[in-house]
């Protein structure tokens, strides 16, 4: 831990180290950079894996209260590792004074030190670990994988020597890890049982998440540019990241749909699309080429929501026992 620290010293830009940096930590500060926007993500996910699979009245509430906080912490994690890495990397930097209320730029006024950062997201880390124990104990060593794939993804995500980010596969990291890794693991806790229903609704989340990354990526491609990072939107001006943008969200709404249609779904699910209204402020910025600060938080709240109507739809029409 000390030599992290250390090495996230060694590698604060230069710009950021003129100015000297406040040591006092805030809740304020903590929460605004753990980017609770996203948080919904996780919570949802997992009871709405779990409910295309079983009904209520069958559901182990320990182990689902468990699961669930041990993903959003996993979760939180990685948000705080993302800052931690790129700031050390200089792709947030104070060089670029846009969007000053995004929870990178945390680190990049000083608010908080790269220290402060990684000690929350090892906080994190070691709640998430006893949960992830007690998971173990109950569900048995097969959980184990699961565990390590949801784990390195978030890690080789951003951070060295994987920067996957960085090499135009974090759409593709975001959707493993968010979408059939966590709907499956979810339902196996519950189950014992890989279950395909489950995996079918986590492309939902997965699909979600990704377009949530694509759009972060068109709206920081000048930045990253600058960096020398290759994200989709580094690729045809821009022109990946959103065609990317469009039709991860198309996904994300096709599959319930399909599921309805199939009759692997309650009906209500053939609304989904409707949700897209809360996209056309995005969808008519990306549409524009123009720069969205917040399509990330934006694309999250459409998430949610519809992730929250797929939940409530099992829940209210739960699947034959």
């Amino acid at each position: 831990m000390n030599s992290l620290m250390n090495s996230a010293e060694m590698k604060v830009p230069a710009a950021a180290t003129a100015k000297k940096p406040a040591r006092r930590i805030t809740v304020g500060k903590v929460i605004a950079s753990l980017r609770l926007f996203a948080l919904p993500i996780s919570l949802l996910s997992v009871p709405m894996a779990v409910a295309a699979v079983l009904p209520p009245s069958q559901w182990r509430w320990g182990l689902l209260l468990a699961t669930t906080a041990a993903v959003s912490l996993l979760h939180l994690a990685g948000n705080l590792l993302n800052d931690y890495f790129d700031f050390g990397a200089s792709v947030d930097n104070a060089d670029d004074a846009k969007d000053g209320a995004r929870p990178g730029r945390l680190l990049v006024r000083g608010d908080l030190l790269p220290g402060d950062v990684l000690t929350e997201a090892l906080i994190c880390l070691a709640l998430a670990a006893v949960l992830g124990a007690y998971l173990l104990w109950q569900c048995g060593p097969a959980l184990l994988g699961f565990a390590l794939v949801g784990g390195a993804g978030l890690y080789a995500y951003s951070a060295p020597p994987f920067n996957l980010k960085h090499r135009a596969m974090g759409e593709l990291t975001m959707f493993v890890v968010f979408g059939p890794t966590m709907g499956l693991c979810a339902a196996f806790v519950q189950t014992g049982r890989l279950e395909l229903a489950a995996l079918w609704v986590s492309f939902v989340p997965g699909f979600a998440t990704a377009a949530t990354l694509a759009g972060n990526n068109f709206r920081d491609r000048e930045e990253d540019g600058r960096a020398g990072i290759k994200t989709l939107a580094q690729f045809g001006c821009g022109e990946a990241a959103r065609v990317a943008y469009y039709l991860l969200v198309l996904g994300a709404v096709a599959v319930p749909v399909i599921l309805a249609v199939a009759g692997k779904g309650p009906k209500v699910l053939l609304a989904a699309p409707l949700l897209m209204v809360m996209l056309r402020h995005p969808f008519a910025c990306m549409w524009n080429r123009q720069r969205l600060p917040d399509i990330d938080a934006r694309t999250a709240r459409f998430e949610a929501a519809l992730l929250l109507l797929i939940l409530a739809a099992y829940v209210i029409w739960p699947p034959a026992p």
